[in-house]
């Protein structure tokens, strides 16, 4: 276990630690941002490292996610929000952002950036967090998980299918298009939970196909906004190497294509 991975492993025991300090409450919060390939990778059996990894047999590292993104759905629990100043104070941690609260560890710092779902009134909630226009789809069937680390076992909440998608596809579209790795993350996370399912997921309605067709935009060949992404973001392959993933991206989103 190199020290990313050491760290990463920390990081993962310090949210587990924090969880079950917080008891019921941790019921309300789901995992979101790119620590979702993280655990997904985990809960696989890899490192948790996030790679993409293409049916050409290329394999393009992207490094451990350190800073966990938590979002709290708090509707219905507002008796028990308080204690979550109260607890994350008592573990050592500060705010340092209007949205972060931060702790120093022996193998460094971790940051955690709170997120409330979108339309909650600030005044309800227990301190600054950043409101989430995903929120919604996140929230319709997330994915409870269990993932032992260390002596311990972390218990949370994945994003569902297509939260996860409306997510990136809203980080690459509308808040930072010139930024490469939201196209990245996306090309990762269909590549570990697979074409198929990914579909199935978002073909259930509406909104789903709406995400699915702006997939296909931008995937839908080798000069498309998302493969000219994670070209960018695996620059230093030699030529050829990047023909072969432009052409692995494209045939992984030929799978969505709408008829």
């Amino acid at each position: 276990m190199n020290d990313e991975e050491r760290q990463f492993e920390r990081v993962l025991e310090e949210l587990a630690d924090l969880m079950n300090q917080l008891g019921d409450l941790s019921r309300s919060v789901t995992v979101i941002g790119g620590q979702v390939l993280a655990i997904e990778s985990r809960l696989r059996g890899k490192s948790g490292e996030v790679t993409l990894r293409t049916e050409t047999g290329q394999s393009i590292p992207r490094g451990f996610t350190l800073e966990p993104d938590l979002l709290f759905d708090l509707d219905g629990t507002q008796f028990m929000a308080e204690r979550l100043t109260e607890v994350l104070r008592d573990r050592g941690y500060r705010r340092t952002k209007n949205h972060r609260w931060s702790r120093e560890l022996e193998e460094g710092r971790i940051d955690l950036d709170l997120f409330a779902p979108e339309g909650v009134d600030p005044l309800d909630l227990p301190t600054s967090m950043t409101p989430l226009r995903d929120s919604r789809l996140v929230l319709h069937r997330r994915q409870p998980f269990q993932l032992k680390v260390g002596g311990t076992v972390l218990s949370l909440a994945l994003p569902s299918i297509a939260g996860f998608i409306a997510m990136k596809l809203r980080a690459k579209l509308e808040l930072r298009p010139e930024v490469t790795k939201d196209s990245f993350d996306l090309v990762a996370y269909v590549s570990m939970i697979g074409a198929v399912e990914v579909v199935k997921a978002l073909s259930a309605d509406r909104e789903g196909r709406r995400l699915q067709a702006q997939l296909v935009d931008l995937f839908r060949s080798k000069d498309a906004p998302g493969v000219v992404d994670v070209l960018a973001y695996a620059g230093a392959l030699e030529p050829m190497e990047q023909e072969l993933l432009a052409a692995a991206v494209v045939e992984l989103f030929s799978e969505f294509l709408i008829a």
